[in-house]
């Protein structure tokens, strides 16, 4: 990654990133695509516009931060070394002739406290009713930044939040469990967890109130970067029996991806979920059981 301000903007080089692969496939909650295709969210206390371009990606945000192209290039993970991973994964031979198509999604990088609360109110609710109740939570306690945009409010903002005020947010049974995580963690509990390895993370953070098996592994990727970490839900699942014929427990579905993609299972869950919302579910599929079929799942 390289950078040089440009304007009030920062260029970046960023090898292999499509900004709709990577900011549209569900990972993360709070950013909105102008049919120009430039992108709009929030990273800390500035809101961030992301344009894809030929001579690079340019980032410009509000109110302007020195520390953007920073900023950007965590969030984006720009240090992965995408080639590698798709070195790694192309071994597979169910994902290898399809993974040029996807060679632009990035796993982005959250703030932990943010992922841990997004992914506790993403249970049970669609894409839209997550975006709003996270929207409405950062305008209720989360700093202003430019018009009606908010931050996504701190931990100790967050602090001092009543079951009654939660529950006019519109988070229904989440708010009891939000309440609950807004009282459990403070800043030393999240650098604890910041400095364990996988399992031991996983298992910290299935101890946490409205914390499941997917909503852990979903944290342990997208907040914390353990990319070790392989989320199922419904669409994992139905890609895991129709492309490997497996099926069973998330225990033993997690050992299965576990031993088939080892450090870069969460890039492959990524890739296998992108397939499956955007190809496969209409008609096409980039990956392919050995004998060159899609499969069927029963």
């Amino acid at each position: 990654m390289t950078g040089q301000k440009r304007n009030m903007s920062v260029i970046l080089t960023i090898e292999h990133l499509d900004l709709d692969q990577t900011l549209g496939c569900g990972q993360t909650f709070r950013w909105c695509r102008e049919r120009s295709g430039v992108w709009h969210g929030p990273i800390g206390d500035c809101v961030v516009t992301l344009d894809n371009r030929r001579e690079g990606l340019r980032a410009e945000s509000t109110p302007h931060r020195a520390d953007l192209p920073g900023r950007v290039s965590t969030y984006l993970r720009a240090d992965d070394d995408i080639g590698r991973v798709h070195a790694a994964i192309s071994r597979d031979e169910v994902l290898a002739d399809g993974l040029h198509e996807l060679k632009g999604l990035h796993l982005v990088k959250m703030d932990e406290w943010e992922c841990v609360l997004s992914y506790v109110l993403a249970t049970y609710a669609n894409i839209p009713r997550i975006k709003g109740m996270i929207e409405r939570l950062s305008s209720r306690y989360g700093d202003v930044i430019d018009g009606e945009a908010h931050a996504f409010p701190s931990l100790d903002q967050m602090r001092g939040a009543t079951m009654s005020d939660l529950e006019r947010c519109g988070l229904g049974y989440r708010a009891r469990h939000v309440e609950r995580l807004c009282r459990q963690l403070d800043e030393d509990v999240l650098g604890s967890m910041r400095r364990m390895k996988y399992e031991e993370l996983r298992s910290s953070l299935l101890e946490l109130p409205g914390v499941g098996d997917k909503v852990a592994d979903c944290i342990a990727l997208f907040g914390f970067g353990r990319l070790e970490s392989f989320p199922i839900d419904v669409w994992i699942e139905r890609a895991l029996l129709r492309l490997y014929g497996v099926r069973g427990s998330y225990s033993k579905l997690r050992r299965f991806a576990t031993d088939r993609f080892g450090e870069h299972a969460g890039y492959a869950q990524e890739y296998i979920y992108f397939n499956e919302r955007v190809f496969a579910s209409r008609g096409r599929c980039l990956f392919t059981r050995p004998d060159g079929s899609c499969g069927r799942t029963p």
